[in-house]
Parts: structure tokens; sequence; C-alpha cells
């Protein structure tokens, strides 16, 4: 299981709307022990850069195709709305199963979505050894967003880039620059001026808890069968030559 893959392809709307260096996002990820989970994505930006996208309903559009065409992502809602000179982009969507989405980079809503969105989606990787997860996710915004490194200081100052996993148990270590909840909850806050000068890196590493409503399932009728051939063996020998009846 992969839930670094399981929440790529989320990863690639979100990284449509970063489209310019004056941006705020937050990324906030609830994954469980089967491997589904949930995701709230908002993302500020100026009006004026999303008009290159048809404004508002532009985005809504584009957000509303991404969706109908990514079957893996359920119960999925988008909400734009301008406040004042900026757009507020709000996805919110869950997945039943982190092994549904494996190949990101297949399938015709990849295409449909701007280039900047493969450089802020960055290069995921997870290993699975036993019941040990190794996640590491980099992102290189300022290939997404050129220039940006030389912008003003004061054009940058206060906004972020924010990434929150909600993790069903602590991990082993991790990068977070903090971390909540008895340490379940990882938190990268990053300036978005340090962002574009160097590369992001979110990383954890964690053993997955053993989902034990679905051991229950599957040991349940395993223990009645078993129970049966217990029974159905000592009937057999109560019927045998000198056997007990």
């Amino acid at each position: 299981m992969t839930h670094a893959n399981a929440i790529a392809r989320i990863l690639l709307l979100g990284a449509a709307f970063l489209l310019s260096s004056c941006i705020d996002s937050r990324e906030e990820y609830w994954l469980q022990t089967d491997g589904s989970g949930r995701a709230e994505l908002t993302y500020h930006l100026p009006a004026g850069a999303a008009a290159v996208h048809g404004g508002e309903s532009g985005i809504r559009q584009m957000v509303t195709d991404f969706l109908a065409q990514t079957p893996e992502l359920t119960a999925a809602t988008c909400e734009v709305a301008t406040e004042e000179n900026r757009l507020r982009v709000h996805i919110s969507t869950a997945f039943e199963s982190a092994m549904d989405i494996k190949d990101i980079a297949a399938g015709d809503s990849l295409k449909a979505l701007p280039a900047a969105a493969s450089a802020l989606i960055g290069e995921i990787a997870a290993d699975l050894r036993g019941r040990t997860l190794d996640f590491r996710r980099s992102i290189a915004a300022s290939e997404a967003l050129p220039g940006a490194a030389f912008l003003p200081a004061s054009q940058l100052k206060g906004h972020r880039m924010t990434y929150i996993m909600h993790l069903p148990a602590a991990p082993i270590e991790s990068n977070a620059t903090r971390t909540e909840d008895a340490g379940r909850t990882l938190v990268w806050d990053i300036p978005l001026a340090q962002a574009v000068n160097d590369p992001i890196t979110t990383r954890f590493r964690m053993n997955v808890p053993i989902p034990w409503g679905i051991v229950s399932a599957i040991a349940t009728p395993v223990l009645l069968a078993a129970c049966a051939l217990v029974l159905r063996f000592r009937k057999s020998r109560n019927h045998l030559p000198g056997g007990t009846r």
C-alpha cells in the first residue's frame, strides 16, 4: 500500500491553481489504516492570474472536468469564489483505496491541466517494506513559478505553502516543521519566499497500523471454518471402530 500514490492525483488538481508568485496554498489530508482517506485543499491566487484560464467560471469548469474524469476521487465538491481581488478555490474529496491510484501519469484528466501542475506535484516516492512505509515528496516551486525568486521580498511576504498530514499513527520519524495530536498530525508550513528558492521536501517513515476491522472480517469465517473442521473430525472419529460414541 502506498499512501503517497493515493494522494498524488489529488495533488495534481491543486497544482493547477498555483499559477502566480503571490499565492497561498493549504493541502490537508486524512489517511486511514485501510488506505482510504479524504482531502481538503484551499488555494488563494490573484484574480488576474485566474483570468488566463477564464476567471472564476473557467477555473470552476476546469475543476469539474478533472473530477468527472477521475473516478478514483469520490464525494468530490469544488467551490470557487472571488473575494476582493483574490480567487479562492476549495476542493473537498475522498478516495476509497490507495491501491486504486498508482499511475498518476495516465489518463486524459492529467493532460487537461496546466503544465505547471507536473512541477508542483513534484516527485512522490513511497516504499512499503513489511509494515514500514517510507514517504517522500519533493516539490521545486521555482520550476512552476519562474522568476518568482527575483521578486521583491515584500511581494512574497506573508504568503505560505502549507501541507498537513493526519496519519493513523505517529510516524517513526519525519521532517515536519511541527507536529500535533500526539505526533499523528504532521505540518509543513513553508513561506513562499523559501519555497521558490529551495525545493520543498516532505517526508516521514511510519509503521502502518493493522486494520483490525479487516483482520476481524477475514479471521471470523476462517475461525468458523476451522471449528467446523474440528467438529467434523471429532464426529468421524466417534464413528470409527473403537471410537467413543
